[in-house]
């Protein structure tokens, strides 16, 4: 399949993107620096520009069979980096009659919250709240948008190697801990092959 992949410099994205070559995909990394990305492959090329331009966004999404979002962000002062990107990313999506998105954006968002630990509450209620805000505007343009949608939303991150066994699901029920970066990048991309989450919200812990 032809992938596009926002936020593919990322922690996530790059294993993503990783992931998606090995599979044998034809990937689009969309990044602001080609650079910053020393992968190279005959099957990876780039789209360069940024989320709050919607023509660079347009160009990188057309003709494409499916998008991977994994916008984030270092700073933790208000911005909306993650739902401006993915607003300008699903009206192009729209236009192109790509029907295929995968998002990840973090347990703690609308009803996940109740999922957090009071310590997660109060981390994000406090350092992350702006994030929060920001991730929750994002969700709400995903699942208005008409699209094949599903919303992956990981526990705190970490960068240990894959663990074997991890739970995933839409149970209210399950508790936020932690999870692999390289557990999200595989979960995320094996949501292609299948309708199980298919305009759903996914916990992964």
């Amino acid at each position: 399949m032809r992938l596009v992949i926002f936020g593919a410099t990322g922690k996530t994205g790059i294993l993503l993107l990783k992931d998606a070559l090995e599979a044998g995909h034809s990937v689009t990394a969309f990044v602001r620096d080609p650079l910053k990305l020393t992968v190279k492959h005959p099957n990876l090329s780039f789209s360069t520009g940024n989320v709050s331009y919607p023509q660079a966004v347009d160009n990188a999404v057309k003709a494409q069979d499916a998008v991977f979002i994994c916008l984030g962000t270092s700073t933790t002062s208000p911005n909306t980096i993650r739902s401006e990107g993915t607003k300008h990313i699903i009206q192009a999506m729209q236009k192109h009659g790509v029907k295929r998105l995968i998002v990840m954006t973090t347990i703690g968002t609308h009803e996940s919250w109740k999922q957090l630990s009071l310590v997660a509450k109060a981390f994000m209620g406090s350092v992350l709240k702006h994030a929060k805000k920001d991730h929750e505007l994002q969700e709400d343009y995903v699942k208005e948008s008409g699209l094949d949608w599903t919303i992956v939303r990981p526990s705190r991150l970490t960068d240990d190697p894959p663990a074997k066994r991890f739970t995933s699901g839409i149970d209210p029920n399950i508790k936020a801990s932690q999870i692999s970066r390289a557990n999200v990048a595989g979960f995320m991309l094996a949501q292609l092959e299948s309708q199980d989450y298919l305009r759903k919200a996914v916990a992964i812990t």
